[in-house]
């Protein structure tokens, strides 16, 4: 395999490129989800959510990885490792106020959405969000 095989493997699509051309400053293109989890009988917090997501991260490199934009525009933008990867950054917590409706889930979510990822940095976030009510 060539220099050349590998940058090619790791291009960005043209519909992955479409979104990052398309995302302006009050329409962010990225994707996301909400997902309600009951906490295990041990209990689950930050901490341990961030040591999941380190013992498992290597299984999907691609979440390691940030986007390199092509001198001149010549070519889609490539995929690169981080060399200062960081899941405290990618993995954050918050808390809902008291009673914690999921109206204010909904809130922060929205909230959450409307921001654009940095893309100096692998383009992913998670939040542990505590405090929804039952």
């Amino acid at each position: 395999m060539t220099c050349h095989d590998v940058l090619v493997s790791d291009r960005l699509s043209s519909l992955d490129v479409s979104f990052l051309y398309m995302e302006e400053a009050t329409t962010p293109m990225h994707v996301g989800g909400v997902a309600l989890f009951q906490a295990p009988a041990d209990g689950f917090d930050y901490d341990r959510l961030v040591k999941l997501i380190r013992t498992r991260i290597a299984l999907v490199p691609r979440f390691r990885q940030r986007i390199r934009w092509v001198p001149g525009g010549l070519g889609n933008p490539v995929w690169v490792d981080d060399d200062h990867f960081d899941v405290t950054y990618h993995v954050r917590r918050s808390a809902l106020p008291r009673p914690g409706t999921e109206a204010q889930l909904r809130d922060l979510v929205g909230r959450i959405m409307s921001r654009p990822l940095d893309r100096t940095r692998p383009m992913w976030e998670m939040y542990l969000v505590e405090g929804l009510e039952r």
